[in-house]
């Protein structure tokens, strides 16, 4: 639809409260309508762990901070109605609920928005939310359609059309890019590759010591620095990295840190995490360890990137549990193979 025929729309409210990789995989969509409408104020309700990086992110207008991560619909109502009360006073002219749950859904819905867009039942979370909205995204099963695509078809609804890629200019504060430089610098250290052991999910990891081979080949065969990334709650799984003999530097990193530090590095490795996909939102190259994700759902939105995966039968399972781990039983060869290729580097080295 031509911009002109455009219904005129000038507050916008877009929920997607977590997590790192979801709201990466949104970004997308935020972008296209801030280029589709540019006159449209674009408001953002997420976590306060979100909110720094969604306030670098050109085109949103205001961050609200929800607060409802611990909230259920047994707790006291009082947070939830002072956070209703405030969107209420905005007069949105159209809410986005791109998290899919029961309670992201509500919000939108009673935020006052005059239309609220979300996804189909077959595409939410809690089927229950699709309720709430008067207008839907759908797709067919056989689609098998990226989440970066499923959240710009959502997009769409005003009359906005695709044509945005997976990078993003996020305004990163000059703090943080500084302290990332740093403390490379101590350590005479420029372009490293990036490491990530960490995973949301136990199914998503690939073994400790797995990562230590490979960051020593890393730097043995291809003389290239290797840094080890990782956020709250993941000291230990560094630790597990560095007990099996990885001597490389590490230190923990903000969300914005760790896109400064994507911004000085030629690659990263990890697996279907947040981190990953930040990664790819910098316009850093990837290798992805993928385990019990699709790679057409959720591997790196980048044509060069490259995915690493063993094909079974009970892959694809979304497991955030499993007794037997086969999936991310992955040769540390067949990675650093991986890497050579992503590099462009001679597969003899």
């Amino acid at each position: 639809m031509p911009t002109s025929q455009i219904p005129r729309i000038q507050k916008i409210l877009i929920v997607r409260l977590g997590s790192l990789g979801d709201i990466i995989h949104t970004l997308p969509a935020q972008q296209l309508l801030h280029r589709c409408l540019p006159h449209a104020q674009i408001h953002w309700l997420t976590e306060h762990s979100y909110a720094p990086l969604v306030e670098t992110v050109p085109g949103v207008t205001r961050v609200w901070v929800a607060g409802l991560r611990k909230w259920s619909w047994g707790s006291s109502p009082k947070p939830f109605l002072r956070l209703i009360r405030a969107l209420r006073r905005e007069h949105f002219d159209l809410a986005f609920d791109f998290q899919g749950l029961l309670k992201s859904a509500v919000v939108a819905r009673v935020s006052g928005a005059r239309r609220v867009a979300g996804f189909g039942a077959e595409l939410t979370r809690e089927r229950l939310a699709s309720t709430f909205y008067s207008h839907q995204a759908v797709a067919k099963q056989e689609e098998k359609l990226h989440v970066v695509d499923l959240n710009l078809r959502l997009a769409h609804q005003p009359g906005c059309v695709n044509g945005i890629g997976p990078v993003i200019p996020l305004q990163i504060p000059e703090a943080s890019t500084r302290l990332v430089q740093q403390k490379l610098a101590n350590q005479g250290i420029n372009r490293p590759i990036l490491l990530n052991p960490g995973a949301g999910w136990v199914t998503k990891l690939w073994p400790a010591a797995q990562y230590a081979t490979l960051a020593g080949r890393i730097q043995q065969k291809l003389r290239i620095p290797v840094v080890l990334t990782y956020g709250p709650g993941e000291e230990a799984v560094v630790e597990e990295v560095q007990k099996a003999g990885a001597s490389v530097l590490s230190f923990p990193t903000s969300i914005l840190e760790l896109a400064a530090l994507c911004r000085e590095s030629r690659l990263m490795v990890a697996g279907d995490t947040g981190p990953l996909h930040l990664a790819v939102a910098m316009g850093t190259p990837t290798v992805a360890i993928m385990g019990p994700s699709a790679v057409w759902r959720n591997g790196p939105y980048t044509a060069g990137d490259i995915v690493v995966k063993r094909q079974l039968p009970c892959s694809d399972c979304y497991k955030r549990t499993c007794d037997r781990f086969v999936c991310m039983d992955i040769p540390v060869e067949q990675v650093f193979s991986a890497v050579k290729k992503r590099l462009g580097l001679a597969e003899h080295l």
